[in-house]
């Protein structure tokens, strides 16, 4: 059988480029990296909801054929709502500093924080550049840093207050249930509102084979922050399901 094909989809704020290093890192298994409405090259329009982004994934993994969903923040809310509806068609799940389908735990005054930094229609380079750094465990290189302050950059304002003012407070627990398929969540160790804690306490219960993995020196950038180990982890899920 082929190895399933890794849809990866990127956190909030970011876009598909942020995937590029773990990407180039797992050798033959095919991936796809999309861009969420709102952000990336899908930047010009958005609302931050989920069921917008489900819809826009929707087609790719029908297309895909066996796939595995790779979410990394607010695209592991997305991962999670289109693995429940999808069946066999996703074969397994990876899970990265993930929101869950719970409402998103964050500090309120963090939250509104973020969400004035667009209200003058665009994000200032000295706030989109504090958001980068404040989710990393340490400064990221100076071409990452600059390609992940130029993701914040372009995001759509809408799809960014959207977000935060309704689509990671979305509640989507009673339609994903609990889901059987191989899950990996992984964490990162210095990460805050979705670190370990808040991956076992939220996104587990939904994934009751799930392996958890926590990867040092990682705040919630971890794609940015250590795509070598992260890459080692997506290869040995991958594996597993493969040896299933």
């Amino acid at each position: 059988m082929p190895l399933p094909t890794l849809v990866f989809l990127h956190a909030f704020g970011m876009s598909a480029a942020s995937w590029a290093l773990v990407r180039a890192r797992l050798g033959n298994v095919p991936t796809i990296a999309l861009d969420l409405p709102g952000f990336g090259a899908e930047g010009a329009e958005g609302t931050g909801e989920v069921a917008e982004m489900v819809a826009a994934v929707r087609p790719v993994v029908a297309e895909a054929g066996r796939c595995v969903l790779v979410g990394h923040s607010m695209g592991g809310k997305i991962a999670t709502t289109i693995a429940a509806e999808a069946g066999d068609a996703v074969a397994g799940v990876v899970l990265v500093a993930a929101s869950p389908p719970a409402p998103e735990p964050m500090d309120e005054a963090r939250r509104n924080r973020m969400i004035g930094w667009f209200t003058g229609g665009g994000i200032a380079a000295a706030d989109a550049a504090a958001f980068v750094d404040a989710n990393c465990a340490a400064p990221l290189p100076p071409a990452l840093r600059d390609q992940a302050i130029a993701d914040v950059e372009r995001s759509a304002p809408a799809a960014w207050t959207g977000w935060l003012e309704r689509g990671s407070r979305e509640d989507w627990r009673a339609r994903v249930g609990t889901l059987s398929m191989p899950a990996l969540i992984v964490a990162g160790a210095e990460d805050g509102d979705l670190g370990e804690a808040a991956q076992r306490r939220l996104n587990l219960p939904h994934y009751p084979a799930a392996r958890v993995e926590v990867v040092a020196d990682a705040a919630h950038l971890i794609p940015l922050e250590q795509p070598d180990r992260l890459a080692a982890l997506i290869a040995d899920h991958i594996q597993r399901i493969d040896q299933a």
